[in-house]
């Protein structure tokens, strides 16, 4: 046990002890600062990594209203709060934690065309790597993630449940 001496404040003393800790800041569903290590590491994968815009995806998803391509999986890796907010008409749940260990159920073929979207885009190329990884082959990010997908007037699933 530590005695503190009575000439030193006691504020001083826990002011002296939580300086030392470092500060955590956490970041959910928000773009990462830049020049961090996820960003920088984010930007190392993404060249590996086919992105699909916004415009482009919709054109697939909309060839034939009401019958979208069989072979083309649309999966959100964001959290469940996320996805229950509102997510891509047609798009199949599986957060980033699970992806791996859900993939293969999901999508049984490896030749099938998955893209995966996140809020912004930054998860979504990590899990788009990780399933090129497992070997799938037909693997894209969302570019710019459900938010970019917004931008452009798409539409979105709302649960009935969740009022924004």
């Amino acid at each position: 046990m530590f005695r503190i001496a009575r000439s030193i404040p006691a504020s001083a003393v826990r002011l002296a002890a939580t300086a030392s800790r470092p500060t955590l800041t956490r970041y959910f569903s928000q773009t990462a600062p830049s020049q961090s290590l996820f960003t920088d590491y984010v930007d190392k994968v993404r060249p590996a990594i086919k992105e699909i815009t916004a415009r482009e995806l919709n054109g697939q998803l909309t060839k034939e209203p009401f019958n979208p391509p069989a072979d083309l999986h649309v999966l959100d890796v964001r959290e469940p709060y996320e996805w229950n907010e509102f997510h891509l008409p047609n798009a199949i749940y599986t957060g980033r934690g699970t992806l791996e260990g859900k993939i293969e159920s999901l999508v049984p073929n490896t030749e099938d065309s998955i893209v995966v979207y996140c809020a912004s885009g930054y998860r979504s190329i990590l899990a788009a790597d990780a399933l090129k990884n497992m070997g799938y082959k037909k693997v894209y990010s969302l570019k710019g993630g459900i938010s970019a997908w917004k931008g452009a007037g798409l539409p979105v699933s709302q649960n009935p449940n969740v009022v924004l």
